[in-house]
């Protein structure tokens, strides 16, 4: 592919399969998705960059000063986006979590001739909607194993996530840590100060008119982002949203309840991906 981020890909040939990009999180890499990819693998071609800054991609580079982080992110998925359509002809399904689901709204609005359909994982879109992050000021009940990633070894943070996440798919707790350790502190730190753009006028682009995406937000009931407030307001301003709220899942949905996480996005990705048959026009 035309791009300087690392891609894995996984399952199906791409000429024979739908494909789905995936867009993780911050801090997190393209291999921190084994449980997804396990299950998805028989059915789509799946490709998973390291986002920029994180895992073994390259962080910003000259030609990026002064251009806010998330418009590099974006112009990084649609760079792959476009390559896939110009390898199968046809758009291509992502599903992003966090930092990665507000890259791929981005996305999806920006650039709907290259999206079958969009999942949205707990994206960064609270109430109010202006104003810094108030997510980064909500008191932590339990310490964030990141938190010691400087000073502990992998095999330290596996543990840490193995106490504190005793559910969570085993396959995907050391690419977790790896990834952890690999992450550009800086480039964080300055995505965290950058200043942000209001989600709900791109939540709206996303599934209005004849170019619209179809797009499913999933979210939680405990410590999660888009709280009750937040989908009320999603709803108002985007209504052709689906919404689809798991009991008990916290901001990793999907790592908290995968059967339920993918009861509903399988049976999305399946009614979504495009025909092998078919072609885009350009």
């Amino acid at each position: 592919m035309g791009t300087d981020l690392f891609v894995r890909e996984f399952g199906r040939d791409a000429a024979e399969a739908p494909v789905v990009l995936i867009l993780h999180g911050a801090v997190e890499s393209g291999a921190c998705y084994g449980d997804a990819i396990r299950r998805w693998g028989d059915d789509f071609h799946i490709v998973a960059p390291d986002a920029r800054g994180h895992g073994r991609s390259p962080g910003r580079l000259p030609e990026h000063e002064g251009v806010p982080s998330t418009d590099v992110m974006v112009q990084d998925a649609i760079d792959i986006l476009e390559d896939i359509l110009e390898e199968t002809g046809r758009r291509t399904l992502i599903v992003g979590h966090s930092m990665g689901a507000r890259i791929a709204a981005f996305v999806a609005a920006d650039a709907p001739h290259l999206v079958a359909g969009v999942v949205l994982e707990d994206p960064p879109w609270w109430v109010p909607e202006a104003g810094p992050n108030p997510w980064l000021s909500v008191e932590q009940t339990e310490k964030d194993p990141f938190d010691f990633a400087d000073t502990a070894s992998v095999d330290e943070l596996v543990e840490m996530q193995r106490a504190q996440k005793p559910h969570w798919a085993e396959e995907e707790l050391r690419p977790l840590a790896e990834a952890m350790k690999a992450v550009d502190i800086a480039y964080m730190e300055q995505r965290v100060h950058e200043k942000r753009r209001i989600w709900t006028p791109t939540a709206r682009q996303i599934t209005v008119g004849p170019t619209g995406v179809p797009a499913l937000l999933v979210t939680g009931t405990g410590d999660v982002i888009v709280d009750k407030h937040s989908r009320e307001r999603l709803t108002a301003v985007a209504p052709g949203f689906d919404i689809v709220v798991i009991e008990g899942a916290h901001h990793c949905v999907r790592r908290d309840r995968p059967v339920e996480y993918h009861r509903h996005v399988d049976a999305f990705l399946r009614e979504n991906a495009p025909s092998v048959g078919a072609v885009t026009p350009r």
